[in-house]
């Protein structure tokens, strides 16, 4: 039985969309699918269109994030972003995703040299509205001091005799994510093998919580461009 081609669009190459400048146009059978790479003409952007006969949709949007220290400072903005944004200022954009979506894959996930954040959906209506909050959230977050300190760090006082505790969404993440030893073995390997470069940092898993206190910096840095 012949092999059917990959879908095509009406998309030529050089033709631009909403900004996006087609650079090139393969098909790709193993996949049954046809690539399209756009460019966005004012920033520079990439774009990889993936065209098939999938019913799942899928939208992910990356940044390039390599670090040069163990603060986890992009792991924390990977959780910030996500508390709110121009559009959609609620608390917890991602939860009210998760409860009021029909989504089939939602997450955000730091690497240790770039930050995605993919959306899935198999209905067209809700899957441009994941997308449309993602967008906001990314390009548009509030990013509030108050963010900063419940998803790195702050301190808490629970009884008044006791000494104050560190809490922090992250924070608590990195706590079980050291407490692995296997896990943590494996990250001194690969430190050592590959020193000085972003992949021999914690960023994959959100810093190191001995660093956080740089947060700090972040924080003052990021509220004298907003305000």
């Amino acid at each position: 039985m012949p092999q059917k081609n990959p879908p095509l669009q009406n998309i030529k190459t050089n033709q631009t969309l909403h900004g996006f400048k087609a650079e090139r146009i393969e098909p790709i059978a193993e996949l049954h699918a046809t690539a399209y790479i756009f460019t966005h003409v004012k920033t520079g952007a990439r774009l990889l269109h993936l065209y098939n006969d999938d019913p799942e949709n899928l939208f992910c949007i990356a940044f390039r994030t390599p670090v040069s220290d163990d603060t986890g400072v992009p792991h924390i903005l990977e959780h910030s972003v996500l508390c709110g944004s121009k559009k959609f200022p609620v608390k917890d954009p991602f939860q009210e995703m998760l409860k009021g979506s029909l989504q089939t894959f939602l997450n955000a996930l730091t690497y240790r040299d770039k930050t995605v954040y993919p959306v899935a959906s198999q209905v067209e209506k809700d899957f441009f509205n994941l997308v449309n909050v993602y967008c906001d959230a990314v390009f548009h977050p509030l990013l509030t001091e108050n963010t900063f300190y419940q998803e790195g760090w702050h301190f808490e006082v629970e009884d008044v005799s006791k000494p104050a505790g560190i809490k922090g969404i992250v924070y608590n993440e990195m706590k079980g994510v050291f407490s692995d030893f296997a896990s943590h073995v494996a990250r001194k390997i690969t430190a050592g093998l590959i020193a000085n470069k972003p992949f021999c940092r914690m960023s994959l898993i959100g810093g190191s919580i001995f660093c956080f206190h740089f947060c700090t910096l972040l924080r003052q840095i990021l509220m004298n461009l907003l305000y």
